[in-house]
């Protein structure tokens, strides 16, 4: 991609110490065009007590906007580069407008996942005051780029006074497979035994839930699933324990709709476990 040479680029980057629920921070440094004449400036440097990785990525570029609303414009300068090296903002900014004219779902119904930041973002966007466009760029590949994934790491490392106010944590745990990511559970109205590692709220009474499947028979965890609940059934649905639990039949937003019992099974992984 050929830059604008009269482009404001700010770089972004977000970072989290043992993400998720931990220590968080990002950074954004300013680059001006040439005609400008002036030097580069860290102008975020934010540390929190608690976020995620995805929400430090959507922090960096949020207040890389409001710095933009709160300087700009320049003289010559035609547009705002925001330089991010998530694949995560570079996969779905996109689709936040979709996304927030369908209520923040996606089109299968689900609710998506860190709504009230993209609902920033794209306000910030809106009220920049100048035309801003996204680029992706693969981090540590740059001077620059490796400049402010520094600041952005020692942001996460030390945390600090800066909040991530929205910040809903949930809960938690080490899957009992290792490798790969949940992915929807193909929901056809079954029942079946998970065993729940995180919980995530996602919207008002609503929560995500991530689990692996135990199959009774062999006595083994397999698989990593999310399914959707009620805040209720996830607060019934405890951590380190297995459930008997009815789906709902649509695999494109699967839904946990009863909690049928407490199963009993081991407490640590074994046999053939798969992602």
């Amino acid at each position: 991609m050929t830059l604008d040479p009269r482009a404001v680029q700010i770089h972004t980057d977000g970072s989290a110490f043992r993400n998720p629920g931990h220590v968080s921070g990002c950074a954004v440094i300013v680059q001006y065009p040439e005609h400008l004449n002036r030097e580069d400036e860290i102008i975020v440097d934010f540390g929190c007590p608690k976020s995620t990785n995805q929400r430090m990525e959507l922090t960096a570029c949020l207040e890389g906007l409001k710095w933009v609303r709160r300087n700009g414009p320049w003289d010559g300068v035609t547009c705002v580069l925001v330089v991010t090296d998530s694949q995560y903002v570079k996969g779905f900014i996109g689709l936040a407008p979709v996304w927030k004219r369908n209520g923040w779902r996606n089109r299968d119904g689900q609710p998506i996942l860190n709504a009230d930041l993209w609902d920033d973002l794209l306000k910030a966007r809106a009220k920049a005051g100048i035309r801003v466009e996204f680029m992706w760029e693969e981090g540590k590949t740059t001077d620059i780029g490796k400049r402010v994934h520094k600041v952005a790491k020692a942001a996460a490392q030390r945390g600090g006074t800066d909040r991530d106010r929205d910040y809903r944590p949930g809960a938690f745990r080490r899957s009992m497979v290792k490798g790969g990511v949940a992915i929807p559970y193909p929901a056809n109205g079954q029942v079946a035994i998970i065993w729940p590692y995180a919980k995530k709220p996602v919207s008002k009474g609503e929560e995500r839930i991530s689990f692996n499947m135990f199959d009774e028979v062999t006595q083994t965890y397999e698989s990593k699933f999310y399914a959707f609940t009620t805040s209720l059934m996830a607060f019934d649905l405890h951590s380190w324990r297995c459930w008997r639990v009815q789906f709902d039949d649509n695999p494109k937003y699967p839904q946990i709709l009863e909690c049928k019992g407490e199963v009993a099974a081991p407490t640590q992984a074994s046999g053939a476990a798969r992602p």
